[in-house]
């Protein structure tokens, strides 16, 4: 991803401030079991761990291939049917065949994939490519699909929610050379998505894209770019789960997989991102496992949940 930040986040009490009177939200918004007590950062830290151990995963890599396996194997066993978009683009580098993978809750029948259905939570799977290094990306985006894989089994617990729920999975989020450019280089996935849920014959109400989610040493930022609605429901959740003082707003936009989902797509979308430039490591050959927390994965985790129990129907 690529940062516009130019100075410190603002404070949470600031954040609260800032977005004004808050419109009332549901103590049990949802019936069933609650996905966010289910949710475990122990769980999502085997996860990246498993990631992390098949090696570096750009795009068109084994690593990469042996990830989609991996996580198809995961969602399958939780009862989420899952389905690969493989398409070719473009790129600095040449041509580059692209995978993204999609997952729905749905046990015991089909998925009709040509519909959407209310929530789309996201994570790039791709770690950047470098020839000269061996970059596993832990964080960047083990951190996030850990997360998503973990939310899946949490949702299984309340199979209603779990039914509102698509995870995807991008492909591509990283440029091919230094810096994404939302025009040449980088979000690829993300952008192949977008275009194909404007073609769907329902759309969905909300998304999540959440990134670089698992230091515990850096706050975990609410994009400035968010849909406002969505950013009233994320302070509130944070409130709920006591995640005041690691929760920040950004200020200035940052350039991740949400945003194709805002501008192709039109979709209210709330970005949930660690502050990476105080991550020394990061884009290094120390992203490793030694700068992750369980407990910084579960605050993520569960401030996704809340978010979409507030808003479920």
């Amino acid at each position: 991803m690529t940062s516009l930040l130019k100075s410190a986040p603002f404070t949470f009490a600031f954040l609260l401030a800032a977005c004004g009177e808050q419109e009332a939200i549901p103590e049990q918004p949802t019936k069933g079991a609650d996905v966010v007590v289910e949710f475990s950062g122990a769980r999502a830290l085997t996860h990246v761990q498993a990631l992390t151990d098949l090696g570096p995963r750009p795009s068109e890599s084994d690593g990469y291939r042996k990830s989609l396996a991996y996580l198809e194997k995961e969602l399958v066993a939780l009862g989420w049917k899952t389905t690969r978009q493989e398409f070719e683009d473009n790129t600095p580098i040449g041509p580059v065949n692209f995978t993204n993978l999609l997952a729905r809750y749905s046990p015991n029948s089909e998925v009709d994939w040509t519909s959407s259905i209310p929530f789309i939570v996201g994570s790039h799977l791709d770690t950047k490519r470098y020839s000269d290094i061996t970059f596993v990306g832990a964080n960047d985006s083990g951190s996030s699909t850990g997360v998503l894989v973990e939310m899946a089994n949490a949702l299984s617990k309340n199979p209603a929610l779990a039914a509102q729920v698509e995870l995807a999975f991008f492909d591509g989020e990283e440029a091919m050379l230094t810096n994404i450019d939302p025009k040449t280089d980088g979000l690829y996935g993300s952008k192949h998505y977008a275009s194909g849920l404007v073609k769907r014959k329902s759309r969905p109400n909300f998304g999540i894209v959440l990134d670089l989610v698992g230091d515990i040493n850096v706050p975990l930022l609410i994009g400035a770019d968010s849909d406002e609605r969505l950013k009233r429901h994320a302070i509130n959740a944070a409130m709920k789960l006591n995640l005041g003082n690691t929760t920040q707003m950004a200020p200035y936009p940052i350039i991740d997989d949400h945003v194709p989902l805002i501008t192709k797509a039109n979709l209210k979308t709330l970005h949930l991102i660690g502050e990476f430039n105080r991550m020394t490591y990061w884009h290094t050959k120390d992203d490793t496992m030694k700068n992750l927390s369980p407990v910084a994965l579960s605050n993520s985790g569960k401030l996704a949940l809340r978010v979409i129990t507030q808003l479920a129907k």
